[in-house]
C-alpha cells in the first residue's frame, strides 16, 4: 500500500470503521469524498449525509459535501434529492457561485430556461470569498454564468442577449474554445 495506491485514504477509512473506531465529522466528509471519487455513490450519500446532520464540521465542508452529495444523487437516478441537496447548500452560509452554476446547469440540462437564467445571474451576483478558505471555482464568477447564460438566451430564442453574454464570456477568456465557437455561430447567422 504505496503512496501512490490510489485506494489508500479509502483503506484507511474503511480500517478505522472495521476497528469500531466512530468517524468525527471531518473524517466522516473526507470519506464520503473518497467514496464519491471510487464511484460507491450510495455509501458516499449516506456518509454524507450523516456528516451533514451532525452539529459539527466546518461551514465550507458542509457547502461542498452538498456539492458532492448533489452529484451522488444524479449518479444514481434521484434528480429531487440532487437539487434539493444542491439547495440545502445555502442553509449554511451565503449561497456559493459554484452552487449556483450547479442548480443553474440542473435547470439547463432539462430545458428549464428561465430558472436556469435565475440561478447563472444570482451566480454573477455572488461576492467571490477569497478568505474562506473553502473550495473556490473562479470562473463561477464570471466566466461559467456568462457562457451559460448566452446558451439560455440562444434557446430562448433572444439572440441578441445571447450574443451579449457571449462577448463578456469572451471578455473573461478571449482564446475559450466556447465562446470561439459561440462567435462564429452568431457571425454566421
Amino acid at each position: 500500500m504505496g503512496a501512490g495506491d490510489p485506494d489508500r485514504n479509502l483503506k484507511i477509512y474503511k480500517k478505522m470503521i472495521a476497528g469500531g473506531k466512530p468517524l468525527e465529522p471531518r473524517h466522516q466528509y473526507y470519506y464520503g469524498r473518497e467514496l464519491y471519487y471510487h464511484k460507491q455513490y450510495e455509501e458516499a450519500v449516506s456518509v454524507l449525509e450523516q456528516f451533514l446532520l451532525s452539529e459539527d464540521g466546518w461551514i465550507e465542508n458542509k457547502i461542498e459535501a452538498c456539492s458532492i452529495c448533489a452529484n451522488c444523487y444524479l449518479h444514481l437516478g434521484q434528480e429531487q434529492s440532487a437539487l434539493t441537496t444542491l439547495l440545502r447548500s445555502m442553509s449554511y452560509d451565503l449561497p456559493r457561485a459554484e452552487l449556483c452554476c450547479e442548480i443553474g446547469k440542473f435547470f439547463l440540462e432539462r430545458g428549464n430556461y428561465q430558472n436556469a437564467i435565475y440561478w447563472y445571474e444570482a451566480a454573477l451576483r455572488t461576492p467571490k470569498n477569497e478568505y474562506s478558505n473553502g473550495f473556490v471555482l473562479p470562473d463561477c464568477y464570471d466566466y461559467v454564468p456568462f457562457l451559460q447564460l448566452c446558451v439560455c438566451y440562444d434557446k430562448l430564442g433572444n439572440r441578441q442577449k445571447a450574443k451579449e453574454y457571449n462577448e463578456r464570456a469572451g471578455a473573461c477568456k478571449p482564446y475559450s474554445q466556447a465562446y470561439l465557437y459561440n462567435k462564429r455561430y452568431f457571425d454566421s447567422l
